[in-house]
């Protein structure tokens, strides 16, 4: 029996990519010319179950054990399933523009490390990998060293986002939900490929505000300039190398005096002193919320 006559025979199929991980439980997963296909548990009796296994091999998913245990304790919060807790752990999470080969990028996350990490897809462009350590140090990766190898290697830009590392496993949950949300904000605000808890917190405060608030503090703080897209990106990039204007000139590949003028500009027109701390903050929460 082909593909094409197990899905006239179950309507209700569907592939790794379109079900959640989660869910994978849920099916009965077959290796067929066409890839593998699953059917609802539910919909697929004991005896027709017995003979589709005599007529395709059952689906290997590709799931350490270990990755199983993650599995069930973040996403059906099976705590009783997991054993030996890490010393610390930390969430990278991924996703690539479009559909990938699951398999081959697997091998080439758990490439980059010395050993063994769990790697969970949520979806088919991506997934989280769940880095473990012991009480002995073990040397991290510096995911900004490697992604353009990864990136030349499958042709496309993968986006990561890097939690930190969490020792306390009992509120394993709160890390995870809080990563979460962290790499999803990042992706709506951050063009790079790698994003951070350093440089993704400010947008989630932005985040927290109402849309009315946004708006005040913007307008506020930035007093006329917010349609000069090319001074606020001066000063947001100024402030971003903690107001040092040679560092600044130089990301900007201007002269120094040039962008003084500018940051001289700007002061006289918000009456808003950059170089001191609270006042920095302020414009550039602001330029956050008009620029992104």
């Amino acid at each position: 029996m082909k593909a094409a006559q197990l899905k006239q025979l179950y309507s209700n199929y569907t592939t790794p990519e379109e079900v959640s991980v989660h869910a994978y439980d849920s099916y009965y997963w077959f290796d067929t010319d066409e890839g593998t296909v699953g059917l609802k548990r539910e919909e697929v009796p004991e005896r027709e179950h017995t003979l589709l296994l005599e007529l395709f091999p059952k689906a290997d998913r590709g799931i350490s054990l270990r990755e199983d245990q993650w599995r069930r304790l973040l996403f059906q919060r099976e705590e009783a399933t997991f054993q030996t807790p890490p010393h610390r752990y930390r969430f990278i999470f991924f996703t690539a523009p479009h559909s990938v080969d699951q398999e081959s990028l697997h091998e080439a996350f758990q490439a980059l490390f010395p050993f063994p990490v769990s790697i969970i897809w949520t979806d088919g462009r991506g997934g989280v990998i769940i880095e473990e350590q012991t009480e002995r140090p073990v040397e991290t990766i510096a995911f900004d060293e490697v992604m353009d190898v990864l990136m030349s290697d499958f042709d496309m830009k993968i986006r990561f986002y890097v939690s930190e590392f969490y020792e306390e496993f009992r509120s394993v949950h709160t890390h995870f939900t809080f990563s979460q949300t962290m790499a999803e904000t990042a992706s709506r605000y951050l063009p790079g490929a790698l994003a951070t808890p350093l440089n993704t917190a400010l947008y989630l405060y932005m985040d927290s505000l109402k849309e009315e608030n946004r708006e005040i503090l913007a307008s506020n703080f930035l007093k006329g300039t917010e349609s000069d897209g090319e001074l606020l990106d001066t000063v947001k990039v100024f402030l971003e190398h903690g107001a040092n204007a040679s560092a600044a000139a130089k990301t900007l590949y201007m002269h120094r005096n040039s962008l003084q003028y500018r940051i001289d500009k700007f002061t006289e027109l918000t009456g808003m002193d950059i170089r001191q701390f609270d006042a920095g903050v302020l414009v550039y929460l602001s330029i956050l919320y008009i620029r992104y």
